[in-house]
């Protein structure tokens, strides 16, 4: 193999591995500043987690080293030896394992929709399970990749199981560590029942694995499990072990899922996913018919996959509903109980808890982000009389679930950041705290009884409670494995959805009697029930087309006795692990003393703890540039790239060596924990470059080459509602030795929509610069931000300061940009401009002003941006998108196209350029129109969440020749 040849593979399996660590280079964002952390190491793991976290981490440690020994079971390795971090002031509960640097991190508020099963011990169940995919995939050939590239290269291994696999096998442990868990509730199989013979009726299988643009698709949590559990049954084995060693071992086979699968069990994906929905059909096919005993309310036409939400009533004629569909974000709407139509009230933004009304008022929360902390996200109070439409936010009430109108005011439950719930109130509201470990998941008012009853979750399973006048509360059901969910009451019953019946029901607690009925039968299910006052319940009911509003008289009881577990209806046999129960697991006041005899808690050092470098390289590139503009420039040299495990500082650290500058040095550190967002960056040694005047090849300077830079931005976030505004202030200094007269470069930012990293403007030596920026955005929300451009729009300004504007120039830069919808479904039209122009421009014998100007958002179209180099520049931009196929297909087990989108726009640019020929500058124009062509693809059946595109575009200037382009996007 010649020289050129390897030295060609080994910069493509870099860029490779680069592309893949894209997706890994992974931030939730910062925690607030004034928390204190603290850690606990044992020799399997560590937890970090905030000293208000305490005992939510003891608890979840606890639980970690009860399912240890059986979370591998299946598998020949087990867990990783990796960190826990706990992150307590986000509501969006969710859990997350990642490499770069390799650790679990807990969102550890309870999910609001949860069923039976502690938060905790759902996500040690889940969450550490994926640490033994990943140990198993870090093996052979994936183990040595390690070595070369660090943790990076152990991200590759992620290619070698199924995103669907992945999620679907940790479905599986989480629900074989529980008495009837996530994969077994009715709902989990809702969507595909509803589907029915449609997930088997074409030929191509390529949707159900990759998700659609035109039709709802249960997501690869769902389709995972369904083809994980089956195979299980079907081999009597963990058939996905073998296929994790082979791929580790063999990752140069690439499509090594397919080649395991028939080199082990003589089977592929494909049939697999056949016998399991053909195995689920005969199943579903043969249990009893059934029929909504509900009516829909909405005689509004279905245009898309929609979703009405807890149904009330505001007087006999009119029924009060959350609504989303595909186009528009959540929205209020009233629909008239005798026709069928629909009035739009107002728009919200994400709901975290049901809606109540009361005497005009509706009552709800809404997650809104703090406006600096990422990882500080709360449930705000929200309120709208209803006849005035206008959403308005109760100030302080950032911590609140389930608002309730009582006859004493307003009661809600308040969560706080330690685990704890509390149900507490305006004056007068009756306060109660509930036990450590017990989760609040509903509270509701019963004006006959005048009373507060809640629903709750603690080791026993779900159980119903009330709160007594003296502050104490008691038992109505005993706690049990049933999910129980949507907490309403009135007239001396409580109204809730339960699964006791094996399908998702409607029930009602008679507080009289204590006798529990079922009220509803649905074809595949029914939720959010509440009574109308009229003799009728209020409910939502499901089929393939969404959630739809729905009522029925309230004229049949049917008994439901009690139980410690639901009917199982609707799943098929499967096989039973041999595996730890969390749901008999307890922590208790002693376990929690011996953990801390056993397990001290130390304090975590922020400052000591800034570098974890996690990943090298035997080459010198950039990684922020590889992640922020997908510049990839790779020399001889080596990198070194660190990220804390809190993630609040990102670093690296690359020396390059090359013949025409020799040795360089180059780094940079940003940190973010404090709010404002720091950045430091240096370079030394090479040669730093000019242009001399009048000259078209550059000159380097002899002398080493040192620059220096240090920045600021402020980034805040305003988030009310259906809008998300940011605001954006930044500030940089640069000082370089080196002489740089026009090798200017303008980045934009798309997280802050301000302009930053103004390196090279023009200097002298010794000159110092300075740079002051300013962004503004106003974005609306939507359901699906994948194929709906968000409306709203993007102001940025910057300005870039010489303080000694002697020979070199200021630089003023001016962006706007403006998103809507279009005139259709999935539509976008969208406007952009751009000014820049520098004060006094660059004085030299020949009084030219050279000044390179580089936007990644708007260039003319044909021209790059080398091109334009200008005191004066301005770009204007008018461009629509539409869909023009959805294909629904593709090359089986290879690409699947989801999508084909036409850009159609146009463009008008002016700058200055010198003419050599004549001797002076000249204003030139230039307008062309054309598009863009956009395949969508996913690449070796990935979720939607790995999508890639295949661009391919065509431009025509209106001076000369017709300019062709295609680019390639790979997957990530």
């Amino acid at each position: 193999m010649t020289r050129t040849i390897r030295h060609t593979l080994l910069v493509a399996a870099l860029l490779l591995a680069a592309t893949v660590a894209r997706a890994q280079y992974y931030s939730w964002g910062a925690d607030a500043a004034s928390l204190r952390w603290r850690t606990i190491r044992t020799p399997d793991v560590q937890v970090i987690f905030p000293d208000t976290a305490g005992a939510i981490a003891r608890r979840t440690l606890h639980f970690i080293e009860a399912a240890r020994p059986s979370i591998g079971y299946g598998f020949r390795h087990g867990p990783l030896k990796i960190p826990f971090v706990m992150h307590p002031e986000n509501f969006r509960s969710n859990g997350l394992v990642m490499w770069l640097p390799k650790r679990v991190e807990f969102l550890t508020s309870p999910a609001i929709d949860s069923y039976s099963m502690p938060w905790y011990k759902q996500l040690v169940a889940h969450e550490y399970r994926h640490a033994v995919q990943y140990n198993n995939l870090n093996r052979g050939v994936i183990k040595g990749l390690s070595y070369v590239l660090g943790q990076q290269g152990s991200t590759v291994g992620l290619l070698l199981l199924p995103i669907w696999l992945i999620e679907g096998d940790a479905v599986q442990m989480e629900t074989q560590m529980s008495s009837f868990g996530r994969a077994l509730q009715p709902s989990f199989t809702m969507e595909y029942r509803a589907l029915g013979d449609a997930v088997r009726s074409r030929r191509n299988i390529d949707r159900w694995f990759c998700g659609s643009y035109r039709t709802n698709v249960p997501d690869h949590y769902h389709l995972g499990y369904q083809i994980a559990a089956y195979a299980d049954t079907r081999y009597r084995e963990n058939i996905w072990d073998k296929v994790a060693w082979y791929g580790a071992r063999n990752p140069y086979m690439i499509f090594t899922t397919s080649i395991a699968l028939k080199k082990f069990y003589r089977t592929d994906v494909g049939t697999l996913f056949a016998e399991t929905f053909d195995g689920l059909n005969y199943y579903w096919n043969a249990l009893p018919a059934r029929r909504n005993s509900s009516r829909y309310l909405s005689a509004e036409p279905v245009e898309s996959y929609t979703t009405y939400a807890f149904p009330l009533a505001v007087d006999a004629q009119r029924v009060l509903a959350l609504k989303t569909d595909y186009d528009r974000p959540t929205r209020f709407v009233t629909i008239d109980t005798e026709s069928g139509r629909e009035r739009a009230v107002a728009y919200t933004g994400s709901v975290s808890t049901r809606p109540a009304y009361a005497d005009g008022r509706v009552w709800w929360t809404e997650y809104r982000r703090s406006t600096l902390f990422e990882q500080r996200v709360n449930s705000q109070l929200c309120y709208m009389d209803l006849d005035r439409g206008k959403p308005k936010a109760v100030r302080g009430r950032r911590h609140a679930l389930y608002p309730t109108p009582t006859d004493r005011g307003l009661a809600w439950v308040e969560y706080s950041p330690d685990g704890r719930f509390a149900v507490t109130g305006e004056a007068g509201v009756q306060h109660w705290e509930a036990p450590a470990q017990t989760e609040l998941h509903g509270l509701a008012w019963d004006d006959r009884t005048a009373r507060l009853y809640f629903l709750a979750t603690d080791d026993s399973g779900m159980w119903l409670g009330r709160i007594e006048p003296d502050g104490t509360a008691t038992h109505l059901t005993e706690g049990a494995y049933i999910t129980l969910s949507d907490l309403t009451a009135r007239d001396g019953r409580l109204y809730f959805g339960s699964i006791a019946s094996g399908y998702d029901e409607v029930h009602c607690y008679d507080l009289a009697t204590g006798r529990q009925y079922r009220l509803s039968t649905s074809t595949y299910g029914s939720f959010s029930p509440s009574a109308d006052g009229e003799g009728n319940v209020l409910m939502t009911t499901y089929d393939a087309e969404g959630y739809h509003a729905a009522r029925q008289p309230i004229d049949t009881l049917r008994p439901v006795r009690p139980s410690r577990l639901p009917r199982n209806v609707v799943n098929p046999p499967r096989r039973k692990w041999p595996v730890a129960n969390l749901d008999t697991v307890r922590f208790t006041a002693a376990d929690s003393v011996s953990s801390a005899a056993r397990h001290r808690a130390r304090r975590y050092s922020r400052p000591l703890h800034l570098f974890k470098v996690h990943s090298w390289m035997p080459v010198a590139v950039n990684p922020f540039k590889i992640i922020d503009e997908h510049d990839i420039d790779v020399q001889l040299g080596v990198t070194l790239v660190s990220q804390n495990l809190l993630s609040s500082a990102e670093s690296y650290l690359a020396y390059a060596w090359n013949h025409a500058e020799g040795s360089v040095v180059k780094g940079s550190l940003r940190y973010n924990g404090l709010g404002v967002e720091l950045e430091a960056a240096g370079t030394y040694g090479g040669n730093q470059v000019i242009y001399a005047a009048g000259q078209a090849q550059p000159q380097p300077i002899p002398d080493k080459y040192y620059s220096l830079s240090a920045g600021a931005t402020l980034p805040l976030v305003f988030a009310a509602g259906y809008r998300t505004r940011m605001l954006s202030l930044s500030a940089a200094w640069n000082f370089s030795n080196g002489l740089v007269a026009n090798v200017g470069k303008l980045t934009y930012d798309e997280a802050t929509h301000s302009f930053t990293n103004l390196q090279h403007i023009g200097y002298r030596e010794g000159l110092h610069k300075l740079t002051f920026g300013i962004g503004y955005s106003n974005s609306v929300q939507l359901a699906h931000r994948d194929f709906i451009t968000p409306r709203g729009y993007v102001l940025s300004a910057s300005y870039a300061l010489n303080p000694t504007n002697d020979h070199f120039s200021d630089l003023i830069s001016v962006y706007g940009k403006l998103y809507t919808p279009g005139f259709a479904p999935h539509n976008s039209l969208t406007a952009a401009a751009t000014y820049q122009t520098s004060i006094g421009g660059f004085k030299n014998p020949a009084g030219e002003s050279f000044l390179s100007y580089k936007s990644a958002r708007l260039i003319p179209r044909g021209f790059d941006s080398n091109d334009i180099n200008s005191r004066n520049y301005f770009a204007a931009s008018l461009d629509y998108q539409l869909p023009v196929w959805y294909p629904e297909g593709g090359i089986p087990s290879v690409l699947y196209f989801k999508r084909i989108r036409l850009n159609l726009g146009a463009d008008y640019g002016q700058f200055d350029a010198f003419d050599y020929r004549k001797g002076r500058t000249e204003t030139r124009r230039i307008h062309s129109f054309g598009g863009d062509l956009y395949v969508d693809f996913n690449v070796f059946r990935q979720p939607a969440s790995a999508t890639s595109t295949l661009r391919l575009s065509f431009y025509a200037p209106s001076k000369g020749g017709l300019w062709w382009s295609a680019s390639l996007g790979l997957p990530f």
